[in-house]
């Protein structure tokens, strides 16, 4: 019997596995002499989770397009207001 990926909540056999990219991993280089992180490396995989969990993987990856789109278009109204000012 398979697991959520995320949540840990044990799967009832059905025909339908739901899958999502997630985080698998993180790798992070510092430079010691000041602390800070020079690099940053994520891994994404494809793993198996739950209802709950792929509704809420979802629900973000949708809240973040949007997020990106009303950047681009506020990006784009600043640049037609800085045009119609020159």
């Amino acid at each position: 019997m398979a697991n959520c990926y995320i949540c840990g909540r044990p799967l009832n056999e059905s025909r339908f596995r739901l899958r999502r990219r997630v985080k698998t991993g993180e790798w992070v280089r510092r430079d010691y002499r000041s602390g800070k992180p020079s690099s940053v490396q994520n891994r994404y995989g494809s793993r198996i989770v739950c209802q709950g969990c792929a509704k809420w993987i979802d629900a973000k990856d949708l809240r973040s397009a949007r997020w990106q789109w009303i950047q681009l278009f506020l990006a784009g109204a600043a640049l037609l207001i800085a045009a119609s000012f020159s």
